[in-house]
C-alpha cells in the first residue's frame, strides 16, 4: 500500500510539474506576442499621426471628383444624344440614296 501512495505523490508531482512548465511557456508567448502588437500599434499610431494632414486635402479631392462625376454624366447625357442624332442623320441620308450610289458625297 505504500508503494501506491508513494507512486500516487510522484505522479501528481509529475502532473503539476508539466503543468506548470506548459503554462509557463504559453506565458512567455503570449508576452512575446503582446510585444509584437504593442510596436504594431505603435506604428500605426505614428502612421496615423503622419497621415492627419492628408484628410483636407483628400476631403476636398473627393469633393472635385464628385463634382466631375456630375460633369461626366451630363457629358454622357451630350454624347448619348450626339449618336442617337447621327444614327437619325445615317438612316436619313441612307434612304436618300447618296450613300448607295458609291458616291464620296462630294
Amino acid at each position: 500500500m505504500e508503494l501506491l501512495t508513494w507512486l500516487t505523490v510522484i505522479y501528481a508531482v509529475v502532473l503539476v510539474v508539466v503543468l506548470a512548465v506548459g503554462l509557463i511557456l504559453i506565458l512567455t508567448t503570449l508576452l512575446s506576442i503582446g510585444g509584437k502588437l504593442a510596436k504594431i500599434a505603435a506604428g500605426l499610431k505614428l502612421v496615423e499621426s503622419q497621415t492627419a494632414p492628408l484628410n483636407p486635402a483628400v476631403e476636398q479631392l473627393n469633393d472635385g471628383l464628385a463634382t466631375l462625376a456630375g460633369g461626366l454624366g451630363v457629358v454622357d447625357s451630350h454624347f448619348t444624344s450626339a449618336d442617337e442624332n447621327l444614327g437619325t442623320a445615317l438612316e436619313r441620308v441612307g434612304q436618300d440614296g447618296i450613300l448607295s450610289h458609291g458616291g464620296s458625297g462630294r
